[in-house]
């Protein structure tokens, strides 16, 4: 059986690293994601986190952020390059970073969601609040204490107004009225989209509870 560990790399590491990656696509994406953490984020506070295997091979990378008070963990980024995907990897690493947010006893965590990555993102128990304003669907929940593999029983026993809590109104602010911000041809995505989350997308239920705290 394969031995994984997590490995850290600051940007010199990261750019030796994804010069391996042969896939053009997988290595552009890698490539915006150096560019996206240069303008937002230091390196020296915090770089990028790979996943690898005895072989030393890095087999997904993943960019987060846990605030200076423990309150959220932000994925950023997560990739995996083509020759490694469909190994379960990405869940391993989520599982991971999800331990070591446990162990700093992080309260929430949040992510954004490209469309084409919707279904990888079901398979982990992701339920959406909305759209942000990029189109990208918006989660932000409890860290599921047990981590990662407790996170499908937590949104199933949890209601929307427990899961958004005390959040609620941060929460509205990133996706309320972006839906009706998109043009003919986003909204038919946009409804694929949404019919394909079914009850793992809370816009509705959200925005009544909106409604009733402002009451």
């Amino acid at each position: 059986m394969q031995k994984f560990h997590l490995e850290h790399l600051n940007r010199n590491d990261y750019i030796d690293s994804i010069a391996q990656i042969k896939d053009k696509k997988s290595f552009g994406f890698a490539n915006l994601a150096l560019h996206w953490w240069d303008r937002h984020f230091s390196w020296k506070v915090h770089g990028c986190i790979t996943l690898s295997n005895e072989k030393k091979e890095h087999l997904c990378y993943i960019f987060y952020k846990i605030d200076r008070y423990n309150e959220y963990i932000t994925i950023h980024n997560i990739f995996t390059p083509l020759q490694f995907r469909r190994k379960g990897y990405a869940s391993q690493l989520f599982e991971r970073v999800f331990q070591i947010a446990e162990e700093k006893c992080v309260r929430r965590f949040r992510i954004t969601c490209v469309p084409q990555s919707l279904n990888f993102y079901l398979t982990l128990g992701l339920v959406y609040w909305g759209i942000n304003r990029l189109g990208d669907y918006y989660c932000d929940l409890p860290l599921p204490k047990g981590g990662m593999p407790q996170l499908d029983q937590l949104v199933k026993n949890t209601d929307p107004e427990e899961l958004a809590g005390e959040y609620i109104h941060n929460i509205v602010s990133k996706v309320k009225g972006n839906r009706e911000k998109l043009d003919s041809a986003q909204s038919i995505i946009y409804e694929a989209h949404t019919k394909k989350l079914e009850k793992s997308y809370l816009y509705d239920e959200l925005m009544i509870l909106y409604d009733d705290k402002l009451l």
